[in-house]
């Protein structure tokens, strides 16, 4: 049994929580006994990949154990969310059609096929869709349709779980937009002040606290309404300023109310049906955009456990951390990391290295910095199945064939087996365990 004194814990006994004890956050599975999380992401449903999948396992059944079996195989003690990006075999492709059709974003397991697997897992709520990258139309948060959408995710996957001590946690979608550099922030902003929407009600709100007067508002903006009322029937509330930088400030406002309402209408409805998980929250992509210190400082009201995506070294990972970790003072699950071996051709999609030896040192600095890191508490490798060009996706298992790649399943095995005995020297001589 795992003891500690004085620590701040996340999570209940009986599942998976989190400890911190002299500033260092350890995961506990539910016999309390500390972890370090490794898993694989993008194994995605069997429908495109394996591309052999009838022939060689005959049901989709079949082929999930067989993914199982691997990750206990090779040293993972848990399975990310299996969400793609998947490879279509290029045969199946009518001549002519452009590459991007070889790929295809497949949906999350349904909970129920994570559950009869008998192993420790996390997964995607998927509302309203698996990436938010992926552009308009975004939901107005603010609305009953958003709230009533993801309560029916709830109902449909939270409580037939909310017992099961093999779940690890729940996130919710990959890269909302925060950060004002990105187009989705913006679209976001527009597709959520839409005439007649809750969201344009929540807008005219916002402007009447910031300027007081109609006077006032139409010096940024130059629209001549003569109440406030008037806003609701404009065709677009953003469409003509006078004042640029006084109307990016009344979007970052607004975009902070967005990601407010986002986490509450979520955590609200998973905790209406299950008080025993951990909220591992959004997936986002640190190292292509930074979080923004609004949305870390409102996550630390709703979430148990920060999840980042991070391609690249060892300094580049720390670089990530050291940003966001100004803000957040709670555990980090590197959800989505890795590197591929660059050959000719495209690039792969996680980080480039040269040659198996750049490789396995990349597995080494994941390992290394779950141990010196304070808040690391585990990480999710990119990804399951290596695809060829020009769909071209790094992975641990050839997709033509479904067999391992011998020399990255080796070193895959080697370091989770290290970190396996590394973890529980960590933890044993700092004194609480």
């Amino acid at each position: 049994m795992f003891c500690y004194k004085n620590g701040e814990t996340i999570g209940k006994s009986g599942f998976y929580r989190v400890v911190r004890v002299r500033n260092k956050w350890v995961l506990l599975n539910p016999a309390d006994e500390p972890c370090y999380l490794r898993g694989i992401n993008h194994y995605g449903d069997g429908t495109y990949m394996p591309w052999n999948l009838k022939e060689r396992y005959v049901t989709q059944e079949a082929w999930r154990r067989s993914v199982c079996e691997r990750h206990r195989e090779w040293g993972f003690n848990y399975l990310a969310p299996s969400i793609g990006p998947s490879a279509v075999n290029p045969d199946t492709i009518e001549n002519g059609m452009d590459n991007k059709f070889l790929t295809r974003r497949t949906p999350e397991w349904e909970v129920g096929k994570f559950v009869e697997l008998n192993y420790p897992f996390a997964f995607f709520l998927e509302v309203p869709r698996q990436n938010m990258y992926a552009g308009p139309p975004y939901p107005d948060v603010f609305s009953s349709a958003f709230r009533e959408a993801v309560e029916q995710k709830c109902r449909e996957q939270v409580v037939p779980v909310r017992d099961n001590p093999n779940l690890i946690g729940y996130h919710f979608c990959h890269n909302p937009p925060w950060h004002s550099s990105l187009a989705g922030y913006h679209q976001w902003i527009r597709d959520a002040t839409l005439r007649g929407s809750e969201g344009r009600l929540r807008w005219i709100e916002l402007m009447h606290r910031v300027y007081g007067s109609v006077e006032r508002w139409r010096k940024t903006y130059g629209i001549p309404i003569r109440t406030w009322d008037d806003i609701e029937k404009l065709a677009d509330p953003l469409d003509g300023y006078v004042e640029h930088g006084r109307m990016l400030e009344d979007k970052a406002n607004f975009m902070e109310m967005i990601c407010e309402q986002w986490y509450r209408v979520y955590v609200e409805s998973i905790r209406k049906y299950d008080s025993n998980h951990l909220i591992l929250g959004d997936r986002n992509t640190l190292h292509l955009h930074p979080l923004p210190s609004y949305a870390v400082r409102i996550m630390r009201r709703y979430i148990d456990v920060l999840s980042v995506n991070v391609m690249g070294p060892p300094d580049t990972v720390y670089g990530v951390l050291e940003q966001v970790t100004r803000y957040w003072d709670g555990p980090v699950l590197l959800a989505d990391t890795g590197a591929s071996i660059y050959q000719e051709g495209k690039e792969k999609s996680a980080y480039p290295v040269r040659d198996i030896k750049e490789y396995e040192e990349i597995w080494r600095g994941l390992m290394e910095i779950g141990l010196q890191h304070p808040q690391v508490i585990g990480f999710a490798w990119c990804g399951y199945y290596d695809t060829p060009l020009p769909s071209s996706r790094s992975g641990l298992v050839d997709c033509r064939t479904d067999e391992p790649i011998t020399e990255m399943v080796d070193i895959a095995k080697k370091w989770n087996m290290w970190m396996e005995v590394k973890y529980k020297e960590l933890v044993r001589n700092s004194g609480f365990g």
